[in-house]
């Protein structure tokens, strides 16, 4: 064993032994247990003495693992030392000279590279992850930072928080940098045409309206459904404003109940939003509070989900888990011959996990049906 290795571990079970959660220590203390660990003072004098001690402090401070008390006289001895030292609270894995150069490839690290005591472990993945994509930028679309964000960092509210704004400054990036928009809530439904509209998807988040807007748009079936019109759910907003679909296929300048209804028959509607108990609920509210309407769960939505991702995500939230409203959608993935489905949505249940629409991007969309 290196005598620096023998010196760092003698250290540590000076820590554990001697301090035992005490945070300041004496150098004379200190001194004093390398002798008796070591065999004397014959030995100590042997393995280095008084010049190895001063070399395992001075490295130690420079990696801040402990550091002196400032009020603190010196010793008379050469060189000269502080008689008290304090450890430091959180000992910091620092960032390697390797991983450094890769991440500055892609990102200006000079925020981090001057504050030593922020580089963790966590953040150096998230850093990897942008450097990922933007190894890749030139070849990607454009996503709303919703879709990014759960994207990059596993979560789809990261970028929308105070958390990733600060992240994105310290690295003067910006959202269009990640190639990310953030969409204003200034759509409500998109139709190809508005004299013709009979098949509808309703989406929860504004995410996905957008990218399966853009999708119909550039004239893509997703999901082989021929859907001419989508409309933006806002999650539980949906259920107080779905009335509007009347005004805008005209239902009430229609003459007669049966004619309003023979025009809402025509009608095949779905719903699609996230694979989580809250997402359901506002399904199961919907269909009830409008039973002239046939509105189902676009099942090939969700499976797609499945499909787009080898993991679940853990709720954000404490859900409203309805034991009802579980069973109810997992019969109706059964009843449309998606019973892996049904049944990956119960494990999700019960677990407390979820998959966001988020997974569901542009992107995937013109993948699977271009």
């Amino acid at each position: 064993m290196r005598e620096e290795e023998k010196w760092n571990k003698l250290f540590k079970k000076f820590r554990k032994e001697e301090l035992a959660g005490k945070k300041r220590f004496e150098l004379a203390e200190l001194e004093d247990y390398f002798k008796s660990k070591l065999g004397g003072v014959s030995a100590y004098q042997a393995a280095g003495g008084y010049q190895k001690l001063y070399q395992l402090l001075q490295e130690l401070e420079a990696n801040h693992k402990i550091s002196t008390i400032k009020s603190s006289d010196f010793n008379q001895r050469q060189p000269q030392l502080k008689k008290r030292w304090r450890l430091v609270k959180k000992e910091h894995q620092f960032w390697s000279d390797k991983d450094i150069l890769q991440l500055s490839r892609y990102l200006n690290l000079n925020y981090y590279l001057k504050r030593p005591d922020q580089q963790t472990e966590e953040l150096k993945q998230k850093l990897f992850s942008l450097c990922k994509f933007l190894s890749s930028k030139m070849e990607r679309e454009w996503a709303s930072r919703e879709e990014r964000s759960l994207e990059l960092f596993a979560d789809e509210k990261y970028l929308s928080r105070s958390e990733g704004k600060k992240l994105l400054n310290n690295l003067k990036l910006s959202l269009a940098d990640l190639k990310a928009q953030q969409y204003n809530h200034l759509f409500v439904y998109w139709t190809l045409d508005p004299a013709q509209i009979k098949n509808i998807l309703i989406l929860e988040n504004h995410s996905a309206f957008i990218g399966a807007k853009k999708a119909l748009a550039a004239g893509i079936d997703i999901f082989k459904q021929d859907f001419d019109t989508v409309i933006y759910g806002q999650g539980k907003k949906i259920v107080s404003s779905f009335s509007f679909l009347e005004e805008l296929l005209g239902v009430n300048l229609l003459a007669g109940e049966e004619g309003k209804r023979n025009k809402i028959k025509e009608l095949n509607i779905y719903y699609a939003g996230d694979l989580d108990p809250e997402g359901f609920v506002i399904y199961k509210s919907l269909k009830e509070k409008y039973l002239q309407y046939e509105i189902e769960l676009l099942a090939e939505y969700y499976q797609l989900l499945l499909d787009e991702t080898d993991k679940f995500y853990p709720s954000q939230k404490r859900q409203n888990k309805n034991k009802e409203v579980l069973a109810e959608v997992a019969a109706e993935f059964r009843s449309q011959d998606f019973i892996e489905l049904a049944a990956s949505l119960e494990k999700a249940w019960e677990k407390d996990l979820r998959l966001p629409q988020e997974l569901i991007t542009f992107e995937v969309l013109k993948r699977y049906f271009s």
